[in-house]
């Protein structure tokens, strides 16, 4: 990992260096890929045509990998600049904050799921949700304490669980490495996710019961923990080695890298963008095409598994990440893709709110796999993105104000 120091000290797009001031805050090509993420994720997870374009469409590949890698990757910026600051406790404080923010709104999530979602699947005979909620619906109290403990991870609501995990384990992995370096964190990390390959979760719920709880291993959330901890793992570091090499580097020369660069000069190796480049073609033409006698999980399609985050997948990431890297604040300047910066600025809440939608948008068809209607399709789409940009106008004037109360306060 130490060798990573020199590649990140400049822009992925060949801009000037991220060593100039306006550099190194937050970085707006982050927000606008986060928000391009959640939208993507809110396109996938409606029921509408939409998913069809949006499941999958740069490969084997998911929005929820880019959600967890990027999330990991701007927390490990975030807080080496936190324990610069203020030191090492400050950090604990700040991500226990930032943790139990994050659980906050997953139970408000819960409780609506558990009373309102609920009562309207019962009541209505909504199959999609009653399956949704299924184990819920037959030990109502239960579940409730099994979701609270994050146990009970039902279908769109077990991705911030594994958020919450994975910020919990933060400050011991950073403690392991300003003790250690990075190294054996990520070490350690492929290892775990290696095991989770040959059914490490699967063992371990067989194996260990902590809270005495029985939830049925199909109410415990799509998401391999043990596997996709790697993803975050990795973005956590290479966010902090980041921060590191923008706090340590001088300020520019006037060689300092200018628009149109070359890869090296970007610190990606001009051989290494070709090999990403081609492998993630290569993963783009299997994704549309018809390989489905492979994909079949009990030949190789574990290769390329998205719950248990499969070696074919990973590679298929990391070579995506590498040409975003090179390319990403490029794409990010355009200027219809800007306005996507202010969904990722107000991640959390915009994902709470793609939540509510979706299982609004579920609330509609009495089936449980039925199409809504094109007319039905037509309003929830344009109706859920207006509901993501007010979340996230919302949030930013609230924000604001609370800026300005501590400014005047002070």
């Amino acid at each position: 990992m130490a060798s990573a120091h020199p590649a990140v000290r400049n822009t992925p797009s060949g801009s000037p260096a991220p060593t100039q001031g306006k550099r190194r805050g937050r970085l707006v090509e982050l927000d606008v890929l986060r928000g391009f993420l959640l939208l993507w994720m809110t396109l996938t997870h409606l029921p509408t045509k939409a998913n069809l374009i949006s499941n999958q469409t740069f490969g084997f590949v998911s929005g929820a990998e880019g959600f967890i890698f990027l999330a990991a990757f701007m927390v490990g910026q975030l807080e080496y600049r936190v324990e610069q600051k203020s030191g090492a406790g400050a950090t604990v404080r700040d991500l226990s904050r930032r943790t139990l923010r994050i659980y906050l709104y997953h139970c408000a999530l819960l409780v609506f799921a558990f009373t309102l979602v609920a009562e309207f699947g019962v009541s209505f005979h909504r199959l999609a949700l009653q399956n949704l909620l299924s184990f819920y619906l037959q030990q109502p109290q239960h579940a409730a304490i099994a979701a609270a403990l994050l146990l009970y991870r039902p279908s769109l609501l077990d991705i911030l669980p594994m958020y919450i995990v994975f910020m919990a384990l933060t400050p011991l992995a950073r403690k392991i490495a300003r003790r250690w370096t990075w190294d054996p964190v990520v070490y350690i990390s492929f290892g775990v996710w290696a095991a989770a390959e040959f059914g490490l979760r699967a063992w371990i719920y067989r194996h260990v019961n902590l809270f005495g709880l029985s939830v049925p291993e199909a109410s415990t959330g799509a998401f391999d923990v043990y596997a996709w901890q790697l993803l975050w793992m990795v973005g956590l570091a290479l966010g902090t080695i980041y921060a590191e090499s923008v706090a340590g580097t001088a300020a520019p020369t006037a060689g300092a890298t200018a628009p149109g660069a070359t890869e090296a000069e970007v610190g990606i190796p001009g051989w290494l963008l070709k090999l990403s480049i081609g492998v993630a073609l290569v993963f783009l033409v299997l994704r549309y095409s018809p390989v489905d006698h492979w994909m079949n999980p009990d030949k190789y399609g574990w290769l390329i598994d998205k719950w248990h985050l499969g070696p074919g997948r990973l590679i298929n990431f990391a070579a995506l990440s590498i040409v975003l890297v090179r390319f990403g604040a490029r794409i990010a300047a355009l200027p219809f893709i800007k306005p996507l910066a202010s969904l990722g600025q107000a991640s959390i809440e915009v994902f709470s709110v793609h939540v509510l939608c979706c299982l609004a948008g579920h609330a509609l068809s009495p089936e449980a796999d039925a199409e809504l209607p094109l007319w039905q399709q037509a309003i929830l789409l344009p109706l859920t993105i207006a509901a993501l940009f007010l979340t996230a106008y919302l949030q930013r004037k609230w924000t604001a104000r609370k800026r300005e109360r501590a400014t005047a306060a002070s």
